[in-house]
């Protein structure tokens, strides 16, 4: 069977508001600014920023806000920003000169927030060793392709989010950034056949002459659903070719069967704009003003710089002790593996979980509408391993498929009524080169996705995870299919498009509330309290809720639901994914083709009452609803755990 991990390898393509809700502090109605000229034609806005007000700023915890405001101004702010920064000269004539951008927004205190732009104009390969069609492929065959982004630059912006102005740019100097590519000899059978195609050769010719790299992504290891070819779990495989052709960019996407002896093309295509609403695309038809700021405001000091690209494009990295204690709780973390970071976390001595991390990400592309089905009818109406869309894939959170892991712990004031706390920041380019993902970082990034998974905790006893996703993935690729495709949706008189992308984040706790034996479990379903006595699985309701309790004592851990979350609760058994050393483990513990797809699938009958307990919670992102598909978008979402009994 072909099965070989690509992604070990070689590295790989894988598998991902409104200011009106502010906060008190936000609030215009407390701002102590003077008010502005009410004579529209004698207005200015002068791009000045009191110094107290710019030193303070911070960035701002999702619960500063008021109706969900964080999340509306990730989905909307988020380009606004952007297209502020692109209205001056300098930055536009700069960016608009990219093949290719990174672009990270964070949402400060005081009415501010920062952007980051980056990208290349152009980029070399050195290719070596690679076998052509036509030749034979030796089996200890090994080629490279070392990449090199040409003159990387990055942009910083502050904006003042009430007045769309830039009161703080910076613009870094050229970098010449590069990665290597290596490739064996079945990767290059991938290669090979991807090259011969009619559809290759007909948009490009024969590249060997040509500025080309991979990056494949095989059949092992647990990672993909292919259900455009009704494969298992890990039986099917991606790979990516970047090409440049006239000074620009593009993208060649196949799909592989890998079930056989030999691999077995599913689907190619060529993905031309490859990422949606990039920064050069929108400094093309933005408007600049007439002169540049640059050099007028201040620059954006290292601190309020987003933690993706702080450090002159890189990631800022400070993370916090192993163990620490502050606002009543008590952490130790581990480095992540493949499940993210795995924590243990106490509050006023006592303990809460034994183990959290985050398994898995579920992506899906091009489903059918979801029609009021939980994730697991959903993502699997057969109750198996094949995914119900054309594409899927279980992402991992670790530093060798992308990503850094924690970033930082990031402190939260007390202020205005919400309690002081912290939030332990974590981030993974899924399927990028290395920890500092090289490539998705210069503008590389179709097929890596863009994790942002934070744990906010305060002192009040109130933790709350929050997931943020920025693409692209293959959001591109499938958004040209509906469009390809979109006179075939009507039916009846209706017209019902194919579900674009979906996620669900994942959650797992060992679940220890203020006992390290078994816990009590109770359902709340907006009336009544119950007592289940077998494993359960809850498509949740605004109004119900999940608590786990010491039998033996006052400590409660209670999980509010929306329709945006749903609930696990099963039997802790060293051979189901889950958190700890006491559960199987993502990849390490996974067979090809592997038998996990999502977690409800351990719900079995099995008695949960004083047992110890893997308590599940999913964060559904219906990313195929916001305005903006990739790119530009911040898909928000957030799940809140309380505390009580714990004094």
């Amino acid at each position: 069977m072909y099965l070989k991990l690509a992604a070990a390898a070689g590295g790989a393509a894988a598998l991902a508001g409104c200011s009106g809700g502010d906060s008190p502090e936000e609030s215009p109605e407390n701002s102590t600014d003077p008010a502005p000229e009410s004579d529209a034609e004698t207005q200015q806005l002068t791009n000045q920023v009191p110094d107290i007000r710019m030193s303070t700023a911070s960035f701002a915890s999702e619960r500063s806000f008021d109706n969900q405001a964080y999340e509306r101004m990730h989905l909307y702010r988020k380009r606004q920003a952007i297209e502020t920064l692109l209205e001056d000269p300098e930055v536009n004539d700069l960016v608009s000169s990219w093949i290719g951008a990174f672009e990270v927004y964070e949402v400060l205190t005081n009415h501010l927030e920062v952007v980051s732009l980056q990208g290349p104009p152009s980029f070399t390969v050195e290719e070596s060793g690679f076998v052509y069609p036509g030749e034979e492929i030796p089996d200890d065959a090994e080629a490279t392709f070392n990449v090199t982004a040409e003159d990387r630059q990055t942009v910083y912006g502050l904006i003042d989010r009430h007045t769309d102005e830039i009161v703080g740019l910076e613009i870094t100097e050229p970098e010449d950034i590069t990665w290597e590519k290596t490739q064996d000899a079945e990767e290059m059978q991938i290669g090979q056949m991807i090259l011969e195609t009619d559809l290759v050769q007909e948009e490009f010719g024969d590249l060997r002459e040509s500025t080309w790299y991979p990056s494949f992504k095989s059949s092992g290891g647990g990672f993909t659903a292919l259900g455009a070819g009704d494969l298992q779990h890990g039986m099917g495989g991606t790979a990516v070719l970047n090409v440049k052709d006239e000074g620009e960019r593009n993208v060649v996407s196949a799909f592989f069967d890998g079930t056989g002896e030999e691999p077995e093309m599913i689907n190619i295509t060529v993905v031309e704009d490859h990422v949606e609403y990039q920064p050069p695309s929108l400094a093309d038809e933005i408007a600049t003003m007439d002169e540049s700021v640059l050099g007028e405001v201040p620059g954006v000091p290292f601190e309020k710089r987003p933690y993706y690209t702080a450090n002159e494009g890189w990631h800022r990295i400070e993370p916090p002790e192993k163990s620490f204690e502050q606002n009543g709780w008590s952490i130790e973390w581990q480095e992540p593996n493949y499940q993210g970071i795995t924590m243990t976390g106490s509050y006023n001595g006592k303990p809460v979980f034994e183990s959290l991390n985050t398994p898995t990400t579920i992506t899906a592309y091009y489903l059918p509408p979801r029609e009021g089905r939980n994730t697991r009818e959903y993502y699997f109406p057969d109750d198996d391993t094949v995914l119900n869309g054309d594409l899927g894939f279980w992402d991992v959170h670790g530093t060798e498929f992308g990503g850094p892991g924690l970033l930082g712990k990031v402190d939260f004031p007390q202020k205005n009524g919400r309690p002081a706390g912290f939030q332990l920041k974590t981030h993974y380019h899924t399927g990028a080169v290395g920890a500092e993902s090289v490539d998705f970082h210069s503008g590389f990034r179709f097929g890596p996705y863009n994790y942002d998974i934070a744990y906010d905790f305060y002192e009040d006893g109130v933790m709350r995870p929050v997931f943020r996703r920025a693409g692209p993935g293959f959001v591109r690729q499938f958004v040209n299919k509906v469009q390809a495709n979109s006179d075939t949706y009507g039916e009846n008189g209706s017209y019902e498009e194919p579900v674009v992308q979906h996620y669900t984040s994942t959650q797992a706790f060992d679940m220890t509330p203020g006992t390290e034996d078994g816990v009590s479990v109770e359902l709340f379903d907006g009336e009544q309290w119950t007592q289940p006595q077998e494993e359960i699985y809850v498509d949740g309701e605004t109004g119900t809720k999940v608590r786990f309790s010491n039998p033996d004592g006052p400590e409660t851990v209670d999980i509010p639901l929306d329709e945006d979350t749903e609930v696990v609760v099963v039997r802790r058994h060293e051979d189901e994914i889950g958190p700890g050393e006491v559960m199987a483990e993502r990849l390490v513990d996974e067979e090809t083709p592997s038998s996990f797809y999502h977690p409800a699938q351990y719900v079995d009958g099995e008695p949960i009452q004083g047992e110890r307990l893997i308590v599940w919670l999913l964060m559904v992102g219906a990313t195929n609803q916001v305005p903006y598909a990739s790119g530009t978008t911040n898909f928000t979402t957030a799940a809140q755990i309380e505390l009580s009994g714990y004094e």
